[in-house]
């Protein structure tokens, strides 16, 4: 009965927060999914959280534990980047419950990036600006995050012939979901011709093609099946039937040379493997979005598309809402906030458990989260089901 199960979520406003501090928001998400879980502070004896980047901290698992009031046998703070830390982050607690090291873990993260980011970067945030080679890659420009994605972007539409309108109907199924959520930071709808005529930031890319920069946080709670079952627990348990995670690289020089070789596809064929499913079985699915080709890569590593139509799948209307496995129904990175990759996990785990609200797909029963850091530097997968 060591099986672990998500019991509890929460998740904070998201957008424009002035005045909150990172530990605030984390606190306040940590607060919500103990609460939805039904259970008291007292009861959490894990903690595992990521630093904020806005302004970076030592230790920030232990301090979030005292700003807390908990006392945990186990704290622990993890960043491998991106979307994919969040998964790395529930996992972990997965494999915490199942040795029996602890009884109820809580997973958060949250930041302020939007509005508490100092007047000059410091950090997380400086380490993000610098992410390539000092020596052979940054002198010739290849900085930040955008920069890279749009190399690779550039690169998948040479090879596979997919067009900007197609990227655009990334961006446009994304705000359509973020329509129908009402913790979405962008709720106004977005059109191709704006899209399309959005200001440019990295060719291909424009404005809607890069992920938001927000405030917020989310957290949730784990445990085993068998506490679970012993306690008066307000809501359906999550189960999670298998991970998986793959690493090949951290500067862009060195990325597989195919796309087909990225970390994407071994994390996502290990977590099928472990969860004994497979792409027929998915009724849900969130997927990294920083940047418009993240999801088309997504999709495709999935396998709801063969690779390389990814783009063809999405004009096709298959990420849109009433799709036969909708993608990133929150809004995703791209229109509902940036907030890691703790609210992808959120939002699925919402969807199998069934009160995800006027979003929800009917019938989800099994969903799929694949998260992604660096520049397609590793990846990770999480299947989930109702329990």
């Amino acid at each position: 009965m060591f099986d672990p199960v998500i019991i509890g979520l929460g998740e904070t406003q998201v957008g424009s927060l002035p005045g909150y501090t990172q530990w605030e928001i984390q606190a306040e998400a940590a607060r919500r999914a103990v609460r939805d879980a039904g259970l008291e502070k007292g009861d959490v004896d894990g903690l595992i959280n990521s630093p904020p980047y806005s302004r970076p901290h030592q230790m920030f698992s232990l301090e979030m534990s005292e700003y807390l009031g908990l006392r945990p046998k186990i704290s622990l703070t993890m960043d491998i980047g991106g979307t994919a830390t969040a998964l790395t982050m529930v996992e972990t607690a997965s494999l915490l419950l199942k040795e029996g090291r602890c009884s109820v873990v809580v997973v958060v993260f949250g930041d302020n990036m939007r509005t508490g980011r100092p007047p000059r970067m410091q950090g997380n945030v400086r380490m993000a600006a610098r992410r390539g080679s000092e020596e052979w890659e940054e002198p010739f420009g290849i900085v930040g995050m955008v920069i890279p994605y749009a190399m690779m972007a550039n690169r998948y539409m040479h090879l596979y012939g997919a067009t900007k309108q197609q990227l655009g109907a990334v961006a446009v199924a994304a705000r359509n979901h973020a329509l129908r959520n009402p913790n979405a930071q962008m709720r106004t709808p977005l059109t191709m011709d704006e899209y399309l005529n959005a200001p440019p930031t990295a060719s291909p890319f424009g404005r809607w093609d890069c992920s938001l920069v927000s405030d917020g946080g989310g957290a949730i709670v784990l445990t085993t099946r068998g506490y679970a079952a012993n306690r008066s627990l307000k809501q359906t348990p999550v189960h999670i039937l298998g991970c998986g995670s793959q690493t090949t690289h951290k500067n862009i020089s060195q990325i597989p040379p195919e796309f087909g070789e990225l970390p994407l596809k071994p994390a996502v064929a290990a977590a099928y493997a472990r969860s004994g499913m497979s792409v027929k079985d998915l009724d849900v699915a969130s997927v990294h979005d920083a940047f418009t080709l993240s999801t088309l890569l997504g999709v495709e590593a999935l396998g709801l598309c063969e690779q390389g139509k990814g783009g063809e799948f999405a004009a096709a209307g298959n990420l849109e809402p009433g799709a036969a496995v909708p993608i990133n129904t929150h809004g995703g990175l791209l229109s509902q906030a940036h907030v890691g990759g703790i609210l992808h996990v959120v939002e699925v785990a919402r969807q199998v458990r069934g009160d995800a609200g006027e979003r929800q797909v009917r019938d989800a029963r099994i969903g799929a989260v694949l998260g992604n850091g660096g520049v397609y530097s590793v990846a990770a997968c999480m299947l989930l089901a109702r329990g």
